[in-house]
């Protein structure tokens, strides 16, 4: 795991996986992510959260997609996956 992943990271990487974001058509918003537990319930700040996804996108985490009307989507990567050791969101079987 990379040093610069933290917290933070790992919760953005695992909304995405949730909610099965693996490609450029099924991606969320930075707006998406950041309500993902309600409204009054926010991940972080936006900017603050805008700049952790720039980063896990420029390390090869996440990846772009496609817009919905202003804003882009973004989704996790097979490394993403890697990272936060996603089984498809069941407990660890034997």
């Amino acid at each position: 795991m990379s040093l610069s992943i933290n917290r933070l990271d790992v919760n953005i990487m695992k909304i995405l996986a949730q909610e099965k974001c693996f490609d450029e058509l099924c991606g969320m918003t930075i707006n998406e992510i950041n309500t993902f537990y309600g409204e009054d319930d926010l991940l972080t700040t936006r900017h603050n959260l805008v700049m952790r996804v720039r980063t896990l996108v420029k390390d090869g985490y996440m990846e772009k997609g496609i817009k919905d009307h202003l804003e882009f989507t973004y989704f996790i990567t097979e490394k993403g996956l890697t990272t936060i050791k996603w089984n498809g969101g069941k407990g660890n079987e034997q």
